[in-house]
């Protein structure tokens, strides 16, 4: 293995023209490295790094097809925060909570404790698989 941390930018960057064979992005010294390090494994070990990264390419916009947290409209989420009820109404066009609208339940969070919540954590909102 080659030891990258003795080289300068610019014979870093010669490396990677010979060895990569493509325009280097501008990334820093140190990712240059890893990247260089990566590149020389992957070839070793016979792995195409392009297609590597093709396959995370694919696999990361499947990643997003997660099932959503569904909320009636009308159902109420009801949670005891610090020895007080409070009840919120799933609405169209958001949740109310104390005859005030809000876009979020991370809203109706805050204005409930104070503080920056996740709404769907707070309330126990979990999503169904």
């Amino acid at each position: 293995m080659t030891d990258y941390t003795q080289l300068t930018v610019r014979e870093l960057q010669l490396k990677w023209a010979e060895i990569i064979g493509r325009p280097i992005p501008p990334i820093g010294r140190s990712l240059i490295i890893k990247y260089l390090l990566w590149y020389e494994q992957a070839k070793r070990e016979k792995i195409s790094p392009l297609g590597f990264f093709h396959e995370v390419v694919r696999a990361a916009k499947g990643a997003d097809k997660r099932p959503k947290a569904t909320l009636e409209i009308g159902s109420k989420l009801i949670r005891s925060y610090q020895g007080l009820k409070y009840e919120v109404e799933i609405v169209a066009n958001g949740y109310l909570y104390e005859n005030t609208l809000y876009k979020s339940l991370s809203g109706v969070a805050k204005a409930i404790t104070g503080k920056s919540w996740n709404g769907k954590v707070f309330f126990g909102v979990k999503i169904k698989n």
